[in-house]
């Protein structure tokens, strides 16, 4: 009887045993999902139905933010009679509702989802746009600065957070950085832009420069318009790809991102908005997107009056504004490849900034 029972007792340890080995293999399993080489195509279809929308989502916000220094060159600053104080204020006051919107504008494209929003945003930004080609005075360009930064200051993280539904973090940079480097491309396409646009001055008794704005903007709102139905919610949503295919991403997705398998770990908190801001590595990537974005920016809003400076008419200003953007496009592109490929995000982008030093050293010099 004793040993009947020994043997039960022994029987059970082992199923209890087997039962714990079952479960960690179900776990490793959603840890680590395996690779089907069928199935990795998804990703390919997710590179073609969404990079492409969300890259010229940036495209047109870099070029709809930016496109002021085309506009100035072409005698904007002269049309409504304003300062150089004042063309700086305007464009200062772009980046406040800019700064402000962004951490509201996430928690509203994860309540109400991206697929709403980004369009939203976009369409209401171009609009702006058009608007800026109205206008007659200073108190117009402010009115339509803030707006402007109201409306795009939560494209950025935005489409950043949109990317993140699509995939895991191993191969989110490399989606990041392509529609990252359409910034770049949007300072190339403003130049080219501008040099053609430029020539409808007396156009309906218009400007060049409004026309700058006004084309410019209603090609925002007809693609923001289009996204509403091009532009997917989530891979659970999305209809070119098969069952198969989004239980492979989503499966992906969750063993990368705990989040994904909590709630709660998901939802708003500010107890960890606080724990963010208290982590110094935050803070020192602060600091490096802050001196970052005054050269870009700087670049960006005054490389056409630097070139008209120089002596050149403001319709070629225009146009040799083209050359710096499109090596700056090539380069980051070659970057990014370099950074993920070794794993050296450091180095590349120490390297840069050591370029960008001697690049204004020349400046200065010459």
């Amino acid at each position: 009887m004793t040993k009947s029972k020994n043997h039960s007792s022994h029987a059970s340890n082992d199923d209890v045993e087997e039962t714990i080995v079952h479960t960690e293999n179900i776990y490793a399993i959603s840890e680590e999902p395996s690779l089907d080489p069928i199935l990795e195509k998804a990703w390919r279809k997710v590179d073609l139905a969404v990079v492409p929308i969300v890259s010229m989502f940036y495209l047109l916000a870099f070029l709809d933010r930016t496109n002021l220094a085309n506009a100035r060159v072409a005698g904007l600053q002269k049309d409504i009679n304003i300062n150089n104080h004042q063309f700086s204020i305007a464009l200062t006051v772009t980046y406040i509702p800019y700064i402000l919107s962004q951490l509201p504008s996430n928690l509203v494209l994860k309540a109400v989802g991206p697929n709403l929003v980004l369009p939203t945003m976009l369409t209401l930004w171009g609009v702006v746009t058009a608007l800026q080609g109205l206008m007659t005075n200073f108190a117009g360009l402010i009115a339509c600065r803030f707006f402007l930064g109201l409306f795009e200051g939560g494209v950025f993280p935005g489409l950043v957070l949109y990317l993140s539904f699509w995939y895991p973090r191993q191969q989110l940079q490399r989606r990041v950085s392509a529609f990252f480097s359409t910034a770049s491309l949007s300072g190339a396409f403003s130049g080219i832009l501008a040099f053609g646009i430029v020539r409808m001055d007396g156009i309906g008794h218009r400007s060049g420069w409004s026309w700058i704005f006004i084309l410019e903007g209603i090609f925002t709102i007809l693609f923001g318009l289009s996204a509403y139905i091009t532009l997917p919610r989530s891979p659970a949503h999305a209809q070119f790809l098969n069952k198969e295919e989004k239980d492979y991403i989503l499966s992906h997705l969750r063993a990368t991102d705990p989040t994904c398998r909590d709630e709660d770990a998901d939802s708003f908190s500010w107890r960890e908005v606080w724990k963010t801001y208290a982590l110094p590595h935050v803070w020192m990537m602060g600091v490096v997107l802050f001196f970052s974005g005054v050269f870009v920016y700087g670049l960006a809003y005054l490389t056409p009056t630097i070139i008209a400076d120089l002596g050149y008419s403001s319709v070629n200003a225009q146009l040799f504004s083209v050359p710096p953007f499109a090596a700056a496009f090539v380069v980051s592109i070659i970057a990014s490849y370099i950074s993920d490929r070794y794993g050296a995000r450091g180095f590349v982008s120490i390297f840069a900034t050591i370029l960008a030093m001697i690049g204004f050293a020349m400046y200065l010099g010459s």
